[in-house]
């Protein structure tokens, strides 16, 4: 714990905050003696459309399909949303999928995993200019291939190994 003392005198945790949240609360209207929250619905909590990252707004115009676990690598333990459509895996911002802290992932495209809603399959694809090798449960993928994923499938990429995890399929699907 990095405690420290803001200006104004209040304490909190420099290590899990970036600024003093007492002061932040004091801005935005709400005191301490408002434990309980009844002062939450006079607070304008909206964002503008324009701040909301790209990433946000596509969550909000398409449907969550299923989720990619980081198994191993240096991402281990992070998970990442798959939705309706196509969702390319790389380490740049502009991905869905943004592996950004596994150097051994391809910055643009590496793989990309598309979901149909029609017949409700999930389809991990490498694009044909890729220079990048893909395995999907040890087996390496051929550039410009693709093959349907099962649930638990393994994708490697790089040294970045993902458990493919369907929220849509057989007993549910978004109507």
């Amino acid at each position: 714990m990095n405690l420290v003392k803001c200006a104004n005198g209040h304490f909190y945790n420099a290590k899990k905050l970036p600024c003093c949240p007492h002061c932040a609360n004091e801005e935005a209207g709400v005191f301490v003696e408002d434990l309980t929250g009844a002062k939450q619905d006079s607070i304008d909590t909206a964002i503008p459309k324009q701040q909301l990252p790209e990433k946000y707004q596509r969550a909000a115009a398409s449907a969550l399909s299923g989720w990619l676990v980081c198994i191993d690598g240096a991402m281990r333990g992070d998970s990442f949303t798959l939705y309706t459509g196509a969702s390319r895996i790389g380490r740049d911002a502009s991905m869905d999928v943004v592996l950004f802290r596994e150097p051994t992932v391809s910055r643009i495209c590496h793989a990309l995993i598309t979901y149909e809603p029609e017949d409700t399959s999930f389809t991990l694809s490498v694009p044909a200019d890729a220079a990048s090798p893909v395995y999907l449960n040890g087996q390496l993928m051929k550039a410009g291939h693709s093959a349907t994923l099962s649930s638990h499938d393994r994708i490697t990429l790089g040294e970045c190994v993902l458990v493919f995890v369907p929220f849509c399929g057989e007993a549910f699907r978004w109507m």
